[in-house]
């Protein structure tokens, strides 16, 4: 090994001492450990040296070391604490965990000793019963092994919730086949829980969608048909009869019944929209009592109650607010359907007030049949139906909830059988500032015309189409027939019509152009709007767009002629 001193090897050894000595020693050219043992003789200034080779347990040594702190880090990822419950002690020892960072020269491990006492009382009420008798199980050698769940005592730091466990136990036996021991681990799954939890609810919300899936399909498919059926057959029938009063009733009857599946289609699509987050609002400042009055002249012409009178009652005056128009109107049209469905007689009165400086309070009040108390509370669900026999979807009053929800308001219904019901909602109050003072009216000179003469210009690309609106007016007025947008402009300037009829979709020009040439030169002439909108802000484009007014697809006879009316009545004198 050649010559070797004590201070090579790191010993400070008196021979003086008359002690012997022992150290390690790492000899670096050869790459070997040993263990030096120093001892005195009976010569001056003479020891005796041993050295054994210890490489092979240094490396055991090491690496047990490396596998135990690998077991240390891999207890901490997985949360895992061991222990052992000695019987005869009645303790339960553990260790504290060392964690990763630690280094394994220099970590203290520290054993801790808990009674069985003290850690059954860490559980749950409701779990400790059914961990004590697991663990009196395999004390008394019944049971081998167990593996338990438990909810602790405490709640995690700044939640509502608690703590979980799980503990995997097994005894260990004397030589006599005895328990002379529990060994067993502590592993957190909070998280776990929280995931099957969340599981959980995850999958009972499926379910549930599912279950309403197949009760919407099942009452769509009823509703659908209901109509269907009542529109195919009279239509049908229609053909074949002669009697004009059969005809005025089975006419009738389609009619009703083109209107109920037409508002189910309009439910159905809305619904859809909001579930999906892309029902479309378009905000502006609008005039409360000008969108009120209008619904209250609708009102009236729907009304076919001579017992019933409904009108507009409570207002501020003036009243502008930022809002949604379209659906403040699908709000009220949908509250006073309602009531007009279920008052037979006496009145159905509407308005609103403020309810405070930032709230506007909407209702609608009648004196109909009420709603029984115990279904109050379903009133606002999905195909909740008062009377299952009145016509109606069951989704109107569900729609209304999430439209105001949606506008950051409220709904709700005050109700006494058999005396009336008042559906109420609440909006917030955003007036306009400023309102703009009235514009000074021009007199205007109105032209007096025979109804026969008033000429009505229609711009329409689909022939089936135009023959509806012949149909529906060419028994009162005169029409002229453009075939698209460039046509109805050349047929304006030659005809000069008292009224347009503008389709919106047209090919070489639609109807948004087609009105702005018009508008260079008539800013009079009332033209309304036919189109088929699906959005809010197609139907906003319009009203901005030299309108005067819009009428959707399928068209209704009746409120067409209304609307055109109303405008003729304002432009000229009707002979």
């Amino acid at each position: 090994m050649g010559k070797l001193s004590f201070a090579s090897i790191g010993c400070a050894y008196s021979s003086e001492s008359g002690k012997s000595f022992t150290c390690e020693y790492y000899f670096e050219p050869t790459g070997l450990y040993y263990t030096i043992i120093i001892m005195p003789t009976s010569e001056e200034n003479v020891v005796d040296a041993f050295f054994i080779d210890i490489t092979d347990i240094h490396n055991f040594q090491t690496h047990l070391k490396a596998m135990n702190h690998k077991l240390a880090m891999a207890l901490e990822a997985a949360d895992l604490l061991p222990w052992r419950y000695n019987l005869a002690e009645g303790k339960i020892i553990y260790e504290s965990k060392v964690h990763p960072g630690d280094n394994i020269e220099t970590a203290e491990v520290h054993t801790h000793e808990v009674s069985l006492k003290e850690y059954f009382s860490k559980i749950h009420p409701s779990f400790r019963a059914c961990v004590e008798k697991a663990f009196d199980d395999l004390c008394n050698g019944k049971i081998k092994k167990v593996r338990k769940e438990y909810c602790l005592e405490r709640l995690i730091p700044g939640e509502d919730r608690h703590e979980w466990e799980e503990i995997q136990v097994m005894a260990e036996y004397d030589a006599s086949g005895k328990p002379k021991a529990l060994i067993g681990s502590t592993i957190s799954i909070t998280e776990r829980k929280q995931l099957e939890h969340d599981l959980r609810m995850a999958r009972d919300k499926a379910e549930e969608s599912n279950k309403l899936k197949s009760a919407f399909l099942a009452n769509m498919s009823h509703e659908i048909r209901t109509p269907l059926n009542a529109i195919v057959g009279f239509s049908n029938i229609l053909a074949s009869t002669d009697d004009l009063e059969d005809k005025k009733e089975f006419a009738d009857i389609i009619e009703n019944n083109n209107s109920l599946l037409l508002q189910l289609i309009n439910d159905i699509l809305d619904l859809s929209k909001i579930e999906a987050g892309t029902l479309e609002f378009t905000y502006d400042y609008v005039d409360i009592n000008a969108v009120l009055r209008d619904l209250e002249q609708s009102a009236h012409l729907k009304n076919k109650n001579p017992d019933v009178q409904i009108s507009f009652k409570d207002y501020l005056e003036p009243c502008v607010i930022y809002t949604d128009r379209n659906r403040l109107s699908q709000l009220m049209i949908n509250l006073l359907n309602n009531a007009m469905k279920f008052t037979q007689a006496g009145s159905i009165l509407f308005g609103y007030k403020l309810k405070d400086d930032n709230t506007l309070w909407f209702y609608v009040e009648d004196t109909g049949c009420g709603i029984p108390e115990n279904k109050r509370k379903d009133i606002f669900g999905r195909f909740v139906k008062l009377n299952t026999f009145a016509q109606g979807t069951g989704l109107g009053l569900s729609i209304c909830e999430m439209i105001v929800t949606q506008m950051k308001g409220t709904i709700g219904v005050d109700s006494v059988e058999g005396k009336g019901s008042r559906f109420w909602f609440t909006l917030p109050f955003q007036p306009k500032k400023e309102l703009l003072p009235s514009e000074e009216q021009k007199p205007v000179t109105l032209e007096k015309i025979a109804r026969s003469e008033v000429t009505i210009l229609i711009a329409e690309d689909n022939s089936s189409n135009y023959r509806l609106f012949e149909s529906i007016l060419k028994p009162e007025y005169k029409l002229i027939h453009a075939w698209n947008g460039k046509e109805a402009v050349e047929l304006f300037y030659q005809h000069k019509p008292q009224l347009i009829l503008m389709d919106i979709k047209m090919p070489v020009m639609d109807g948004y152009e087609a009105t702005a040439e018009i508008r260079k030169v008539s800013a009079s002439v009332p033209i309304i709007a036919v189109t088929a909108y699906a959005f809010a802000q197609d139907e906003q484009r319009i009203i901005n767009s030299g309108f005067d007014a819009y009428t959707a697809k399928p068209i209704n006879g009746k409120i067409l002629k209304d609307k055109i009316s109303t405008l003729l009545t304002h432009r000229i004198i009707l002979m």
